[in-house]
């Protein structure tokens, strides 16, 4: 299988374009993802890169310029995302999920019911505002997420914070309506957050060098990609369970 015979990860720009610089070819790689342009045709973009630069002997930032401008410049046109409606509506039934099926187990392992409180409606209300703004403006938001890293990591927190502090606050009883719907609706969410972005998270398009031969190996964590929230939701109720036990 092509998968023993070309060792390395396609999807790494360094194996690819060994002669280009790391961060170039890195910045390159997200610019064509963001302007939806497959794995193949990053790899021959990036092939044409690489072998100017070993036979020339310039650096691709001295040869090409900015990785994002000369992007930009070869797809000539508007540079459109590639998340789709569907896999930002995913991903917020993902975040609404982790707000609800975590604490319908707990009631339903406590036999205890599910209060709504108007924290919750302010958290779900923040969790819509914040799906709108990535379907308004996805790639701008995206390219931040990328190009930022740890401004990112700082924006996530400020999410879950925004998320966390309304529910611990505004406790204010709206309604209980037991354990049971919320974990239906918990479940359903989840299956949600996997289903919907399956297309765009999933389906592995690895970057493929045209000067070697075979499909080459696909990422494998393309489709671990969309099985995050369910991850995550296993492990905050286990935690649950485990300081529930300590306690």
């Amino acid at each position: 299988m092509s998968t023993r015979q070309h060792p390395q990860h396609p999807s790494n720009p360094s194996h690819l374009a060994p002669h280009v610089d790391r961060a170039w070819a890195d910045t390159f790689v997200v610019e064509q993802r963001l302007a939806d342009r497959t794995g193949e045709q990053i790899g021959d973009a990036l092939a044409v890169v690489d072998a100017h630069c070993a036979e020339s002997g310039e650096s691709a930032e001295e040869a090409f310029g900015d990785p994002a401008d000369y992007s930009r410049a070869l797809i000539g046109r508007p540079i459109d995302s590639r998340l789709s409606a569907r896999t930002a509506v995913g991903i917020a039934s993902g975040v609404l999920a982790l707000m609800t099926l975590p604490r319908a187990v707990a009631g339903w392992r406590q036999g205890e019911g599910f209060l709504v409180t108007t924290g919750d409606i302010v958290a779900g209300l923040v969790v819509a505002a914040l799906a709108v703004l990535i379907l308004a403006r996805p790639t701008p938001v995206l390219r931040w997420l990328v190009a930022q890293p740890a401004r990112s990591f700082l924006a996530v927190f400020g999410v879950l914070i925004a998320l966390v502090v309304p529910q611990a606050l505004l406790r204010h009883p709206v309604a209980d309506p037991g354990w049971a719907m919320p974990l239906v609706v918990g479940l359903v969410l989840l299956a949600l957050s996997v289903a919907l972005p399956w297309r765009d998270l999933a389906v592995a398009d690895p970057v493929r060098d045209p000067r070697r031969h075979g499909a080459g190996r696909p990422d494998a964590a393309a489709w671990l990609t969309a099985l995050t929230f369910p991850v995550l939701a296993a492990i905050m109720i286990g935690m649950d369970e485990v300081v529930r036990t300590l306690l």
